[in-house]
Parts: C-alpha cells; sequence; structure tokens
C-alpha cells in the first residue's frame, strides 16, 4: 500500500507517495497555476501508474487544499509540516519554513508534539517570491542567487520590512552602484531578520531545521544561522516537507482504522 500527500503552495505545488515504512518512493514539483484543482489533477497525472493502483490514501495540504477531491483528506500546513521534519529528524526543536508567499514557525516540546506556531501570510517580505522578484532587480536569477557564496561580504542595511519600500531601498542602491553581491548579502539578511523577529515571539530553541523552497536560498540560510546563532538543518527533501507530512497523515489515519 502507498499513501500520498500532496502539498499545493502558492508557487509551486508538490506530490510524495510514502510506503507504509514512512519510506519515499516517488516525488514530484510543479509550478502552482490558477486553477488548483487542475495542479491537483496534474500532480496525480504523473504518479507512474503501476503506483497510482497502489495508492491506499491521499491527503492535501497548502493554501489550495479545499479545491482537491472530498475523498481526500484535509490537512493543516503546520500539521504537515511538522509531521514531515519529524518523521525523519525526530530531535529538531524548531521548524523555520519559508515559502513562496508566506513563512511560519512551529516550536516542538521534547516529547515531539507541536508546544506553539506563528505564521505570516499577510506580507510577502523576505519570502520566495519577493526574492525571486528582487533577484531579478539587482540581475541575478533565483537559481544564481540561491548558490551565492556571501560569507565574506559585509551587507548594509535595508530599513524597511514592506516589499514595496524594500523594492525602492533596492532601487537606490544600485543607483550608487552598490556591488551586486552586496546588495544580494542586504536583502538576504532583510529576509532574515523578518523570520527571526517573527520567530523570537515563541522564544525558539535548538536544534533547528529549515523546509520550504527558501531552505535551498543559501545566503537566507547563513543570515539565519547568524540570527539564532545556531547551525539549521536542511536536506534534500526540505521543499517536500508538507507533502511528506500530508503523506504521513494519511498513512496514520489508515493505521487508526
Amino acid at each position: 500500500m502507498l499513501f500520498s500527500g500532496i502539498d499545493i503552495g502558492s508557487r509551486t505545488a508538490k506530490l510524495v507517495l510514502l510506503d507504509d515504512g514512512g519510506n519515499i518512493v516517488f516525488s514530484k514539483i510543479i509550478e502552482t497555476v490558477a486553477s488548483t484543482s487542475a495542479v491537483y489533477s496534474s500532480l496525480i497525472s504523473a504518479i507512474p501508474v503501476e503506483l497510482r493502483n497502489k495508492i491506499c490514501k491521499t491527503a492535501v495540504t497548502g493554501y489550495g487544499r479545499e479545491s482537491a477531491p472530498s475523498e481526500c483528506l484535509k490537512v493543516t500546513e503546520i500539521t504537515c509540516h511538522h509531521l514531515g521534519v519529524t518523521l525523519f529528524h525526530p530531535g529538531i526543536r524548531t521548524i523555520i519554513d519559508i515559502g513562496g508567499q508566506d513563512s511560519k514557525i512551529i516550536t516542538v516540546d521534547t516529547s515531539g508534539r507541536i508546544r506553539d506556531f506563528i505564521m505570516n501570510d499577510r506580507c510577502a517580505a523576505g519570502t520566495g517570491r519577493f526574492l525571486e522578484v528582487m533577484c531579478d532587480r539587482i540581475g541575478y536569477t533565483l537559481e544564481e542567487f540561491a548558490d551565492l557564496d556571501i560569507s565574506s561580504v559585509e551587507p548594509v542595511t535595508i530599513n524597511s520590512t514592506c516589499t514595496v519600500f524594500a523594492e525602492s531601498e533596492v532601487i537606490s542602491l544600485i543607483s550608487k552602484d552598490v556591488q551586486k553581491t552586496v546588495i544580494a548579502s542586504s536583502l538576504a539578511r532583510m529576509a532574515s531578520l523578518n523570520t527571526f523577529s517573527m520567530a523570537s515571539k515563541l522564544h525558539p530553541q535548538g536544534p533547528f531545521f529549515m523546509s520550504g523552497g527558501v531552505s535551498k536560498i543559501k545566503p537566507v540560510v547563513h543570515h539565519l544561522e547568524k540570527n539564532f546563532a545556531s547551525v539549521i538543518k536542511t536536506d534534500n527533501n526540505s521543499q517536500y516537507m508538507g507533502a511528506i507530512g500530508a503523506a504521513v497523515f494519511a498513512l496514520r489515519k489508515k493505521e487508526e482504522k
């Protein structure tokens, strides 16, 4: 038997199949289009037929979860990111998730259960979409920005925490011929400070794990580690954690029955 987890986010949608031992047997990521129901159908169609026929139960999370068929389980993002991360990293005490247009912090108690959480879905500053727009302004692709080594670059201060005003500050820095790497590092620090400020309300403790698409952007992770004064773990499945958690939820529901 296989268990399907789908995370329909604002920028990308992810699908993961787990077997009954919690092992990943298939994964897929696509860009989110206007119709979330079409995204769901595209993900299901991408599953090889021999695997699709073995799916026992499906759970869906993310902002587009309500568009999934009624037979699917609907689960919150907080629950799914917690289940996904703790499946592979059971000792984690704080989960930092930064996606396309929102961010969230989840703290975990010593028994592995959710202690508290906070979410910012009202302002995109510091999220993947914000960084994508800013990269275009300074002349990097998002992929180039993600791989930048800014460990020896001294950033300048970008004061605004608003996307519109931050963009104005970036334009001003460009007009002053500030180096691209300096602006990139400054943007990454701004994004990390926004997240750190939100996380501070929960008094987070390590070990830390970062999920979501922004976990692949090295400059942001670098500044987050400086802010939290701690190593922040990620792995190759960090962008899939919501979908993995949804699949875990589906598996546990089957086990309960």
